[in-house]
């Protein structure tokens, strides 16, 4: 990596980093002007978290190492993913180092080292949101997977960079691919807790499972994980728009270009929160008993991408 292109992604990674709450807040007042309600800053996270660095964190005294530990765990597993991540340029920090697999690897680990922590002080609803959480992961990883696997099938890699590479130099969307679409769309929406899955703005034994995890945090463990939770939203939208149409992504490294990927990623970041936006405010959520019916559509989802491509013969 030459000395000129690594503080370049150096600081792609770090913008990914900080946009994340900016981001959460965008929705967050998109949803409030739908819904005729007053909408809080743009700054709203950023405010919050500053307010939860300040405070002391009450921790149970039946708390081992690991309640401490998870917040902390869960934050670096989305940092290293976030320098992997290709923002406005092709492809980051660390892609060459880590492939798809390992990607959903980290996710999994971010998720069962905070389903640990909250089965670590052994309170009801933090087993109860443990439980439910990792009942999803079983149907969501496995798509996750696929639809990735299906991606590098089409471009004959399994690197972000190399498969954004790919599609932006032979840019074809083909069958299986809408079907990898769908299916990802359903997990976008599931791992990060979004309606119809669920509803982060509640405490009700009967939705909670995200939530139901971060109770009994408090201080600065609760701000890497509210941190964490924006920064797992972009990364998923990111995954969004540099797979499925990375168009606009810088392949040289010169400012012009650069700049035109910057900005047409902020651009689609922009588009895919008004989306959200829109279908929050209008999606009521569905029953806690029917989430493994709309995973087990997209894993299938994503089979049939994966037989459709390997049926028509797609390749870049």
């Amino acid at each position: 990596m030459s000395n000129t292109l690594f503080p370049i992604l150096l600081l792609q990674g770090l913008i990914v980093i900080a946009i994340a709450p900016l981001l959460l807040g965008l929705l967050t007042k998109f949803k409030c002007w739908l819904q005729n309600r007053s909408a809080p800053s743009l700054f709203q996270l950023y405010f919050d978290c500053y307010k939860l660095l300040l405070k002391q964190p009450v921790v149970a005294e039946n708390a081992s190492w690991l309640f401490r530990f998870a917040p902390y765990c869960y934050f670096a597993c989305l940092i290293v993913i976030a320098f992997i991540m290709p923002f406005f340029f092709y492809r980051g920090l660390l892609t060459p180092f880590f492939d798809v697999i390992v990607i959903v690897g980290l996710f999994a680990l971010a998720r069962i080292v905070m389903a640990l922590a909250a089965m670590d002080i052994g309170t009801a609803f933090g087993s109860l949101g443990a439980r439910r959480d990792l009942f999803m992961a079983c149907l969501v990883e496995p798509t996750l997977l696929l639809v990735l696997l299906n991606l590098g099938l089409i471009t004959h890699g399994l690197t972000l960079g190399h498969m954004s590479q790919s599609l932006i130099q032979h840019f074809t969307f083909y069958p299986g691919m809408l079907f990898s679409l769908c299916a990802f769309v359903f997990i976008l929406l599931a791992e990060n807790n979004r309606f119809p899955f669920g509803n982060t703005a509640t405490h009700l034994e009967l939705t909670m499972s995200h939530e139901a995890m971060v109770l009994e945090y408090s201080g600065r463990y609760l701000t890497f994980i509210e941190w964490g939770n924006a920064l797992k939203l972009t990364l998923f939208l990111l995954l969004f728009v540099n797979l499925f149409y990375p168009l606009g992504l810088a392949l040289n490294f010169t400012y012009t270009h650069l700049l035109i990927g910057l900005v047409s990623t902020l651009i689609k970041l922009f588009v895919c929160i008004s989306i959200l936006a829109v279908f929050e405010a209008l999606q009521a959520k569905i029953r806690v008993f029917r989430m493994p019916e709309y995973l087990a559509i997209a894993l299938f989802l994503a089979v049939l991408g994966i037989l459709l491509t390997q049926l028509s013969g797609a390749s870049l």
